[in-house]
């Protein structure tokens, strides 16, 4: 038989079909660099490139006996590594978007976390400031902060003037600002 770089595509396919090993060796030292070079070219990745084109002729040979071909062996073979390039680069978008996303979580998650934390640490030093105010100041702080009542409501409630209820509150709120400063401040009074 005639040497093998003599054939025609056509004829190495049939011959491929037929499971003819060095038909396939044909094919693939005639098709292998320009795969090649067409596939980096779209992946700017020799790694890559290497990697879609031995995919490509791996399956070509575990698939030989039901290779239809529609179109001529070149044409099959761009359109398979162009297809196998295009999900290669689509999915190295979809890992750079999620990576993306993963390092957008990690950085708000922890800005989340410390913003938690200092929130959490500052109510617990101001719980433990209201638990140190006298008595009758951290009754009527509380009354007014917790149960929301005016200063009317709290004085009929404990039995004592507005204006006493206005200066235990106003003296509670200083010694809270005294301690925290600007950090203190209550909208709700």
């Amino acid at each position: 038989m005639a040497s093998y770089s003599a054939l025609s595509d056509q004829q190495l396919t049939a011959l491929l079909k037929d499971g003819d090993e060095l038909a396939y060796t044909e094919i693939y030292t005639r098709y292998w660099p320009v795969l090649f070079r067409h596939s980096r070219k779209m992946l700017y990745d020799e790694d890559q490139a290497m990697d879609v084109v031995q995919d490509i002729f791996t399956s070509l040979w575990f698939n030989h006996v039901a290779l239809e071909l529609n179109t001529s062996l070149a044409a099959y073979l761009y359109t398979s590594v162009r297809n196998r390039t295009v999900n290669v680069i689509n999915k190295s978008k979809l890992q750079v978007v999620y990576m993306e996303s993963l390092q957008e979580y990690i950085s708000k998650g922890a800005y989340v976390t410390d913003e938690t934390v200092r929130y959490n640490e500052l109510a617990s030093e101001i719980e433990a400031e209201i638990a140190k105010l006298p008595p009758k100041m951290r009754e009527i702080f509380e009354l007014r902060r917790t149960a929301g009542l005016s200063y009317k409501q709290i004085a009929l409630h404990l039995g004592i003037s507005d204006e006493t209820v206005k200066t235990q509150v106003s003296r509670a709120l200083k010694t809270l600002r005294t301690k925290f400063g600007t950090l203190f401040i209550l909208p709700f009074l």
